[in-house]
């Protein structure tokens, strides 16, 4: 009896078939990652409260917006992929920073892990309080003494914390992540200013004289500075302040 010589082709037919659909598989949930991690229409827009409005009347579209290319999220030993600042501008003639804070949905399982919690908190909670930390080198012509082997911060830097302006903190979520624009009012760099950094405190362990929960760097002397033009979207808002008041 010959044996049946269809079988091993349709064997392979049903091998390659579920490799096709595995390869669609991994396509499908990799695009599905990337379109849900853009960040949602409402933390792409500026906030505008009287300081950025009174910089935009007197600058117009001139305004500077500015930003560095730094790394935009959390890579040390104990809170890597933790946090995120997915968009952030220096305005200096408002004064004025804003930043985009995004964390995901394992973020909150790590934390109660962290922390000891007896349970998972919920996605709707306030969990994290997010400051920003301007350093100022009180000996700017020696270089060598803003570092030291074991991380403290040294005597020469002086450091001042800026608190977010409440009355303009937006917030929104998608099925992976928790967003939150910030708006830092007051804000200027000087020449002795070497850096400014966004630290994120978990709110039931806030603790400023201890290191923070995750730290991102916004602004550092030695990077250049990317200039970004105001969007339509951006003068909408300004348009709408003005109407308003």
């Amino acid at each position: 009896m010959m044996p049946n010589s269809r079988t091993p082709r349709i064997i392979g037919r049903i091998i390659k078939t579920m490799a096709v659909l595995l390869v669609f598989s991994v396509c499908g949930v990799l695009l599905w990652r990337v379109f849900s991690s853009g960040d949602p229409d409402s933390m792409k827009v500026l906030t505008v409260n009287e300081y950025t409005y009174a910089a935009y009347e007197e600058h117009g579209e001139d305004l500077i917006l500015q930003y560095q290319n730094q790394d935009t999220i959390t890579r040390g030993e104990t809170n890597a992929g933790y946090f995120s600042v997915t968009q952030y501008v220096f305005i200096p003639q408002a004064n004025q920073v804003q930043l985009v804070f995004r964390y995901n949905n394992s973020t909150i399982k790590y934390l109660a892990r962290d922390y000891g919690l007896s349970e998972i908190p919920s996605k709707d909670e306030t969990l994290f309080d997010v400051t920003l930390v301007t350093s100022k080198d009180l000996t700017p012509d020696i270089r060598e003494d803003n570092y030291t082997e074991d991380g403290t911060t040294p005597e020469n830097l002086e450091m001042k914390r800026y608190y977010p302006t409440e009355i303009c903190t937006a917030r929104d979520t998608t099925s992976l992540y928790t967003y939150y624009r910030y708006v830092f009012d007051g804000v200027t760099l000087e020449d002795s200013t070497v850096g400014v950094f966004a630290d994120v405190y978990y709110v039931e362990d806030i603790d400023y004289n201890e290191n923070a929960y995750g730290t991102l760097c916004l602004f550092d002397d030695e990077s250049k500075w990317i200039e970004q033009e105001l969007s339509g979207k951006d003068i909408e808002a300004l348009h709408a302040y003005r109407e308003k008041e």
